[in-house]
């Protein structure tokens, strides 16, 4: 089982790299093309097709950027922000590159690049392998979710961080990590863990395990594992037969942080960023806060005035200072509508047009939260999330969230479903979340229940 098991895995992998290879010279060949027509004709459809030989050496330079760039390294791409920054980096030198053909150009070809079609080629390659690498993204997402070009895992140690490990891969499905069962030094064989899986033995009989499941990959928890167990699994990693081992962070907490890969003294070592959000993935955000509150607040600047009076002639102070907790613990006051003061028929109107939330816009635009994020956290109410804080805090509180799409039935279902946000953003989830709130706030028919992944709250056999 375990040779075809590989065997195939590795003839997937590798059809999987040559597609992705192919969709990169298709797309940087369009580019090229389109950018050249433009640059050289008025019409792109009816110009004469006098394309330069040597321009064709941009789509091989290009692809050896992208393979240094390591985009065609599976473990390092479909997930985040970092393959597009990639590839708008790859991309970048490839076009500077048309300078250097612009020499051989007047001696192979009598037609040097211009600066037009440089940028040209800068800015629709950019576009093009975005796009291309967009839609890769979404069709091996779906064949994940199908049970496809999936990698089955072994999970060595349990405790906390193993089983959160494991319902962190069960609830993402596009992830492509399918856990096959767990290795434990404390629990006996068969004891059930997570649904159907179960403890499939001790580290020392891993390899057998290994064989039998099929599995592709073992994901080592240190601080769940007994050290003798760790120091024997690290000495038998050769002996693994050509299958990934992963070392996992041994807090919880770590699956809402990033972790930087670096050298200190030339020792490798792991640095835990205080920002869950980083990169392009920040600037996307920032974007999408930003013009979402400057264009909401210039379009319900009436309604607020109308609340404004409704509260005044219904006897009640306006505004009351509330603070919260933001991000990295530094807590801020922001100013909220007394509207729960208000009588019953001005509470409907006020909560009709939303007014409640309206001020918080204006902590958006100061940077001290975002549209889409975890619930706003009173300081007063530290105490009941302090288990959850230090990744709750990792990102700005938000309007709007998971929270407000998805109601939960309990405290702990609801920072799961925040942590599982955090942990698996990107861009993407913050424009479903808006467009999911719009539709239950704007569509007469309403979901009765939400859809649940998998009950967070279920308990299960863990040593401690």
């Amino acid at each position: 089982m375990h040779n075809g098991s590989m065997g195939d895995r590795r003839r997937q992998r590798l059809f999987l790299t040559l597609g992705v290879l192919g969709v990169d010279v298709l797309t940087l060949g369009v580019a090229l093309v389109t950018a050249h027509r433009l640059a050289s004709a008025k019409s792109i459809w009816y110009a004469p097709f006098t394309f330069p030989p040597v321009l064709w050496l941009v789509v091989p330079i290009a692809v050896a950027l992208f393979a240094v760039g390591r985009l065609y390294v599976l473990d390092e791409i479909f997930e985040g922000s970092v393959e597009y920054g990639r590839v708008i980096y790859g991309c970048t030198l490839a076009s500077l590159s048309l300078i250097v053909l612009g020499f051989w150009g007047k001696f192979l070809t009598s037609v040097a690049p211009s600066r037009t079609l440089i940028l040209l080629v800068w800015g629709l390659s950019i576009v093009a392998v975005g796009g291309g690498r967009f839609v890769v993204r979404r069709v091996v997402r779906a064949l994940r979710r199908r049970g496809h070009l999936l990698s089955r895992v072994v999970i060595v140690g349990l405790g906390g961080s193993g089983l959160a490990f494991a319902r962190h891969f069960v609830q993402s499905r596009s992830s492509g990590v399918q856990v096959v069962g767990f290795v434990d030094d404390f629990l006996p064989p068969g004891t059930p863990v997570l649904g159907d899986l179960k403890v499939l033995g001790p580290p020392s009989a891993l390899s057998g395990i290994l064989d039998r499941m099929g599995a592709h990959e073992v994901l080592i928890v240190p601080t769940a594992t007994a050290w003798e167990s760790f120091q024997d699994l690290i000495r038998s990693m050769p002996s693994m037969n050509g299958r990934t081992v992963r070392l996992a962070p041994g807090s919880r907490d770590l699956l809402a942080t990033n972790l930087r890969a670096h050298q200190l003294a030339s020792i490798p070592v792991l640095t835990v960023e205080r920002v869950r959000i980083t990169g392009l993935d920040r600037i996307l955000k920032s974007v999408l806060d930003y013009g979402i509150a400057a264009s909401l607040l210039a379009v319900s600047l009436p309604a607020l005035l109308v609340a404004l009076v409704v509260l005044r002639r219904s006897g009640v102070r306006p505004f009351r200072r509330v603070r919260f907790l933001g991000r990295a613990g530094v807590d801020f006051a922001a100013v909220m509508l007394n509207t729960g003061e208000a009588p019953p028929a001005a509470q409907r109107l006020l909560r009709a047009v939303a007014a409640d939330r309206l001020p918080f816009l204006f902590n958006v635009l100061r940077g001290r939260m975002s549209i889409v994020g975890p619930r706003p956290i009173p300081v007063e109410d530290r105490a009941p999330h302090a288990a959850w804080l230090p990744s709750l805090l990792t990102v700005k509180p938000g309007l709007t969230g998971t929270w407000r799409v998805q109601p939960a039935g309990s405290l702990d279902e609801e920072m799961e479903l925040s942590l599982f946000y955090i942990r698996n953003y990107t861009i993407w989830r913050d424009i479903e979340v808006l467009l999911r709130w719009a539709f239950q706030r704007f569509s007469t028919t309403r979901s009765s229940a939400p859809t649940k992944e998998m009950p967070p709250g279920e308990r299960v056999a863990v040593h401690h």
